[in-house]
C-alpha cells in the first residue's frame, strides 16, 4: 500500500484552518517592525502574503500548529510563531529594529503595493 504525500499532508492544514486572519493578527502584533511602510492597507498586505504562502509553507504553518497543540498550548501560537518566522525570512518584519517609544507617533497602517508584494514573494 502506498500512501501519497499529499494525502498525509493535506489533513494538516484543514486540522487547523491558516487564513488571512492569521496573517493579519502577526502583521498586528509586530507593527513596529514592519519593512517598507506606504501605501497598502494592513489587511492587503496580508491579503497578499496569505496567497503568496507555498503548500510547503502552509504545511510549515500547520505543522507549528500541530506541535503547539501536542505541548499543550494553544494552536494559534504555534501557527503565529510560525508566521512570523516566514514574514522575517521575506524581509516583510525587521526583529533587529528597535520599537519606538512610547512617546512616539504610531506607525501609519499602510504598506506601498509594489513593497509589499515583492516582500511577500519573496
Amino acid at each position: 500500500m502506498r500512501i501519497d504525500l499529499l494525502e498525509v499532508l493535506m489533513p494538516l492544514q484543514m486540522a487547523f484552518g491558516i487564513t488571512v486572519r492569521d496573517v493579519r493578527a502577526v502583521l498586528a502584533k509586530y507593527s513596529d517592525k514592519i519593512v517598507r511602510t506606504a501605501e497598502m492597507s494592513d489587511e492587503a498586505l496580508a491579503a497578499s502574503i496569505y496567497y503568496s504562502f507555498s503548500e510547503e509553507e502552509m504545511d510549515d504553518i500547520a505543522l507549528a500548529a500541530m506541535d503547539a497543540f501536542l505541548d499543550d498550548k494553544p494552536e494559534v501560537d504555534g501557527a503565529h510563531r510560525e508566521i512570523r518566522k516566514l514574514l522575517i525570512r521575506r524581509g516583510v518584519l525587521d526583529v533587529s529594529r528597535r520599537a519606538p517609544a512610547s512617546h512616539a507617533t504610531p506607525r501609519k497602517s499602510t504598506v506601498k503595493t509594489s513593497d509589499a508584494i515583492s516582500a511577500a514573494v519573496h
